[in-house]
């Protein structure tokens, strides 16, 4: 039972991914037939009437020249029109005259010459009288009389269709032919005489079978009448012609049912003897050549169909396993469907996932532990982010300045005083909220007013009511602040004030203004430090920060400042780190505001900052090695460029750019979001870092160090060295001068 509700599961699968296949193979196969139906039937229509075209052409060429012909003997100046009765010496110069046109016309079979008055015919070979003639010469459904009243008055031009002729001066004495009547001269009314040209119809069929052969009817009509065809297959003409006859321009596309079959027509006009060239194809045949050409892309289509179908097997046995196990964990359903129990299943749990978010959004006390604690970590980038947050809680934070409040407590199970409630509701504009801090021993409260004085007199107030409570009131209150990124620093000021505690009066209200610092004048140096430390860890150089964080240390070591002044300092040099580096810790846990308090010498804070820096460096160059081996690796690879050759003064993006085969914009964009700068401040940095290195090791002059560096001016370099440093190079080499010899006299 239970493999057969399996394998309906696993048919049920394969049949909605073989049905979709279907689809999409069917749409496709549709398009394609569409496409190239449209594709053949173009091309093979363009190509009848490209051969229509050519015998066009080819037959007008001739007939130009049979004109041509009857032209020039008009009106060449040896032949003029004679009486064979009177003057029979003339016929034997006129052969010889008519032997080079004879020639020339190698369309024609035949070519005649009658002179107007005169009862013989002459041609190149031989002279005979008209009479002699018209009995040698039979046309089928012509009589010697019509024949003989055409060559008298030809007209302009007189065109006899293809019909059997009868004669023993042809081969074989019987042949279809086409005859053509001229006027013999220049004007179509000239009286000299008549040409005639006869053709034999096999000319033409010679001349439709140098075009493009295929399965098809050939015409040529002249005046709506057949001159000469070229037929594969039974078709009356008179089916052809009548539509022809619609025609104003001569040409034409057209379709034409006879017999229980579909024809294709297709007809070219004439450029200046009125007529009309026409070919007819087989609809079947047109449709036979598009399943010919179909006929590759079907066998592709059925190959993917088989590889669809497997592959649709193989997803339909992967949807199944998972289904299988998460079924086994549910209870049967009673018809025993496998889906139908995963549904139950969801349906329950989603319920049970209901009632636990309904209790999670009743624990407001629960949600708004957290948001203090993360509005004191810094974690809300914006103040907009920040009020949503405490919104959704039930805060109203959205005021112009707040403060952090450090409240003392004696035993472990007091909790934070709820400043919704009274006494505290009476303090107007203000929102406030409170946490535990255990290992301080203390609550921590997050006040928001409108002005400083309501706040400080929530701080009275809390004051007020511990000393009440439990006869002790151990209350310090930081700075006013406005800015909510800054809510670390008013928890280190708070915390500053807290531990004043022991030399002030602990009953009285702590307040962080009454401590004075020297932060303005320590502040800015240390800043400069920090700026190095960033840098060492952007190059990804271990030795390097770790120089930086022992110079930090040494500065603070040998300056003097308070405990408050140490975590205020390296809480801002640990918050521009993780700002800087955020893509990498976002939510890093070796930093948090609340174990600064903690912190009461210089080497605890030292060795906070150099695990968060170890950290970020573990946590980038993981990415940077892969990036070596998968789709950034050519970015690692410009980066190893760089660093091998930025003493070269020629290096520039553009070189890079050219040395690696990749557009400008396109490296430094890439660069950027890898190193999180551009390609220039990498290679300033890879310099500016390596000058140093000369100017504390060696004695060389700047312009030296600057030429080493890869600088060809020596005050660009000093330009570049003070925007890394803060320093020119000649006050970075006399500052370390003067720190060795401090170390040598303490030494």
């Amino acid at each position: 039972m239970k493999k057969r509700l399996q394998t309906s599961t696993f048919i049920r699968y394969t049949l909605s991914y073989i049905t979709l296949l279907a689809v999409v193979m069917t749409c496709l196969f549709a398009y394609m037939y569409f496409y190239v139906n449209s594709e053949v039937r173009e091309r093979t229509i363009d190509s009848q009437v490209n051969r229509l075209s050519r015998i066009a052409m080819l037959h007008e060429d001739y007939l130009s020249t049979m004109m041509n012909t009857a032209v020039q003997m008009g009106l060449s100046p040896f032949i003029e029109p004679f009486r064979y009765d009177q003057e029979p010496a003339k016929a034997y110069d006129l052969l010889r005259q008519m032997a080079p046109y004879t020639v020339t016309n190698s369309f024609c079979d035949q070519m005649y010459l009658c002179f107007s008055g005169d009862d013989h015919v002459y041609a190149s070979s031989c002279s005979m009288t008209l009479d002699m003639f018209l009995r040698m010469v039979r046309y089928e459904n012509l009589s010697p009389e019509q024949l003989q009243a055409l060559i008298r008055s030809p007209g302009a031009l007189t065109v006899l269709p293809a019909q059997m002729m009868e004669s023993s001066m042809m081969d074989g004495d019987r042949a279809s032919v086409v005859t053509f009547l001229m006027p013999l001269g220049a004007s179509v009314n000239s009286s000299k005489g008549t040409m005639i040209f006869i053709i034999k119809e096999s000319m033409y069929w010679s001349m439709f079978s140098d075009a493009i052969e295929g399965n098809n009817n050939t015409y040529i009509f002249y005046n709506g009448q057949l001159l000469a065809s070229s037929q594969d297959f039974s078709l009356p003409v008179e089916q052809v012609a009548s539509l022809l006859s619609d025609s104003e321009t001569g040409s034409l596309s057209a379709s034409l049912s006879y017999g229980g079959e579909k024809w294709r027509v297709l007809a070219v006009g004439s450029r200046a003897w009125d007529m009309q060239y026409v070919t007819v194809l087989r609809a079947s045949d047109l449709t036979s050549s598009v399943w010919d050409s179909m006929l590759g892309l079907m066998v592709l289509l059925g190959v993917l169909t088989v590889g669809g179908v497997l592959a649709a097997m193989l997803l339909a046995r992967r949807n199944v396993r998972p289904i299988r196990e998460i079924s086994s964990l549910l209870p049967r359903n009673a018809d025993g469907d496998e889906l139908a129990s995963i549904q139950t299943g969801i349906r329950e749990l989603s319920a049970r996932n209901s009632d636990l978010t309904f209790r999670l959004e009743r624990s407001l006390p629960m949600q708004r532990h957290e948001f203090v604690l993360r509005f004191m970590k810094g974690r809300y980038a914006t103040r907009e982010e920040a009020c949503r947050v405490a919104s959704s809680v039930g805060l109203d934070i959205d005021k112009p300045c707040y403060a952090v409040v450090l409240s003392g407590v004696q035993e472990y199970h007091e909790q934070p005083m709820d400043l919704r409630r009274p006494p505290f509701d009476g303090v107007n504009g203000t929102t406030g909220c409170g946490v535990e801090l255990v290992a301080l021993k203390a609550h921590m409260y997050l006040i928001f007013s409108g002005t400083p004085g309501a706040i400080r007199e929530m701080a009275e107030l809390l004051r007020q009511t511990a000393l009440e409570r439990s006869g002790h009131a151990m209350v310090a209150l930081s700075g006013i602040q406005t800015d909510f990124t800054c809510a670390p620093s008013a928890y280190l000021e708070a915390a500053s004030a807290y531990d004043n505690r022991f030399v002030m009066d602990e009953n009285a209200l702590l307040d962080y203004s009454a401590i004075s610092t020297s932060i303005e004048d320590i502040l800015p140096p240390a800043r400069k430090i920090t700026d190095g430390i960033n840098q060492a860890l952007l190059l990804r150089n271990r030795e390097l920060l770790s120089d930086k964080i022992a110079e930090l240390l040494h500065y603070l070591k040998h300056t003097s400042m308070s405990p408050y002044a140490f975590r205020l300092i390296y809480n801002d040099v640990i918050d521009k780190l993780l700002r800087e580096h955020t893509g990498v810790l976002a939510e890093t846990e070796l930093y948090d505001i609340f174990s600064l308090s903690n912190c009461q010498s210089a080497d605890d804070l030292d060795d906070m900052l150099r695990r968060l820096c170890d950290s970020i460096l573990t946590a980038e160059e993981a990415p940077a090695s892969q990036a070596e081996a998968g789709e950034d690796s050519s970015m690692a690879q410009v980066v190893h460029y760089m660093q091998d050759h930025f003493t070269d003064p020629e290096l520039s993006i553009s070189a890079i750019a050219e040395a690696f085969d990749m557009p400008t914009a396109r490296l430094s964009l890439t660069f950027k979001e890898l190193m999180r700068m551009s390609p220039l401040e990498y290679l300033t940095l890879l310099r500016v870092e390596r000058s140093k290195e000369l100017l504390a090791g060696t004695e060389l002059s700047i312009k030296e160090i600057a030429a080493q560096v890869g600088y060809y001016d020596a005050s660009s370099f000093i330009r570049r060295f003070k925007q890394i440093a803060g320093v020119t190079p000649l006050q970075y080499r006399r500052s370390k001068e003067e720190n060795d010899h401090g170390t040598h006299a303490e030494g």
